[in-house]
């Protein structure tokens, strides 16, 4: 949950953010649409999710009834029985004949056999129910990474806003203290202020032009960041030019409750890790079961050795394909085969044991993460009332330099203060209009970190427009 501590620590200072020229306008609601498509890492998830359910398909085919084809045409001595068979599967019906000729002649065998393990006594659930839970943790682990990343783009996008706001401000200062100068200098000119004024103002205007260009360069960096985590890191953005982010205070909800903290996206992936991995265990506890398996097969064989003997008792042998490969016996075989491995007994429990420990790992990361979250709730809070706070005295600051800053303009003007009064109320009055736009804009940051503690970010996109 480093993205929290990162907004957390954000809302103490300013974001400087903005851009330039741009080619795409964006929404946040759009932003986040635009992340949710072409964020390579999502991306991957979901390809995840869809080989964890081709792994479920892929289980239960392993234990439907598998049907093997076999053929073979061999060329060897004639003293076997006829159809020799060399490897595959099958009964094997070599053997020596009551002669010996080594003489070569061809043989063929064809087989169709079927193997169905109808009864595993319990490891064929366990295997599908080990698959069924490989899905849930890839979409668990998929809306974890999707929830996390939206965070991070609805923070860079507010950044990005305030970054905006920021160089328009600052922008502002300058035509101020432009207008000033143009004064001052028009005045000096003019013999009524002093020369040491013209120069002053020459070195605030150069001060305020330094501020937007600082504002800009920063706000470039922010930009490559935003683009990045939308996943089109060479296009360059343009954020929709809304006022609601340091107009208007969001609506903030209650208080979190336990019920809506145990259905937080990182919380259900690390449930589900957990229920994978107690799957897998209960899976490897099943492999010492036997296998009742049905089983049948037909095959054919021919050989190029007579089959019955002639008058002087040898067996005519003809060497030829026409002789050799056509089948001339025909044989079938069905019935039940009970398998056992017997040494899976101490296989499997050594297994079982060691997946039962990664079990409890993974409830004690389960554990940590909740704490975490719970701790991070406390956080939130505190910082949601600062940010309401400093947004409800922001005005008074703002409306208060305003004055001043009215006031020593006037009096300059009048010849009843000096320029140091005067340059003092633009710099205050250029800081409380940065902190009312930061102020405002911090408690919509604030209500995003609460909807990432919660795991529901629809508190904060269900208050836009």
């Amino acid at each position: 949950m480093s993205v929290l501590r990162f907004i957390w620590l954000g809302l103490v200072g300013w974001p400087l953010v903005g851009w330039g020229q741009a080619q795409t306008s964006l929404t946040l609601p759009q932003a986040l649409e635009l992340a949710r498509i072409n964020y390579p890492s999502l991306r991957a998830r979901q390809a995840g999710i869809i080989a964890a359910t081709a792994d479920v398909r892929t289980v239960r085919a392993n234990y439907l009834p598998q049907l093997t084809a076999q053929a073979q045409a061999l060329d060897g001595t004639s003293n076997q029985a006829r159809g020799a068979l060399l490897g595959g599967i099958g009964p094997n019906v070599s053997g020596v004949r009551g002669y010996t000729s080594n003489q070569a002649s061809w043989a063929s065998q064809g087989m169709l056999y079927i193997d169905w393990p109808a009864v595993t006594f319990g490891r064929y659930r366990a295997d599908v129910q080990r698959a069924q839970a490989g899905v849930s943790q890839a979409q668990a682990e998929y809306d974890q990474e999707l929830f996390t990343h939206q965070v991070q783009v609805a923070d860079a996008y507010l950044l990005a806003l305030s970054a905006q706001k920021a160089v328009a401000l600052q922008a502002a200062n300058l035509r101020r203290t432009q207008s000033v100068r143009r004064v001052i200098l028009a005045a000096t000119r003019a013999g009524v202020q002093a020369g040491i004024d013209s120069s002053t103002a020459n070195a605030e205007a150069a001060r305020a032009q330094l501020q937007v260009l600082v504002s800009r360069q920063q706000a470039e960096q922010q930009r490559v960041r935003l683009a990045g985590l939308l996943g089109m890191p060479t296009q360059r953005l343009a954020l929709a030019d809304s006022a609601l982010f340091f107009t208007k205070l969001p609506a903030l909800p209650p208080a979190i409750d336990s019920s809506t903290l145990l259905r937080h996206p990182t919380l259900l992936a690390y449930r589900q890790r957990v229920s994978a991995s107690d799957a897998l265990a209960k899976t490897l506890a099943f492999n010492n079961r036997p296998t009742l398996s049905l089983v049948g097969a037909t095959w054919g064989r021919g050989s190029g050795a007579a089959s019955s003997a002639s008058a002087d008792g040898s067996f005519a042998i003809d060497p030829s394909l026409g002789a050799g490969l056509p089948f001339k016996v025909y044989n079938y075989a069905v019935g039940a085969a009970l398998t056992w491995r017997v040494t899976e007994l101490i296989h499997s429990k050594r297994a079982a044991t060691a997946q039962l420990a990664r079990s409890e790992q993974a409830r004690a990361e389960y554990s940590q993460q909740e704490l975490q979250l719970r701790t991070e709730q406390q956080n939130t809070r505190l910082q949601i009332d600062l940010a309401q706070q400093s947004a409800l005295a922001a005005p008074a600051q703002l409306d208060a330099a305003s004055r001043a800053y009215t006031q020593a303009q006037a009096r300059y003007n009048a010849g009843l203060d000096n320029l140091v009064v005067l340059t003092q109320a633009t710099l205050v009055l250029n800081r409380a209009e940065t902190d009312q736009a930061i102020a405002i804009n911090n408690v919509w940051r604030a209500l995003l970190l609460r909807a990432a503690t919660s795991g529901n970010l629809s508190e904060l996109t269900s208050q836009l427009p």
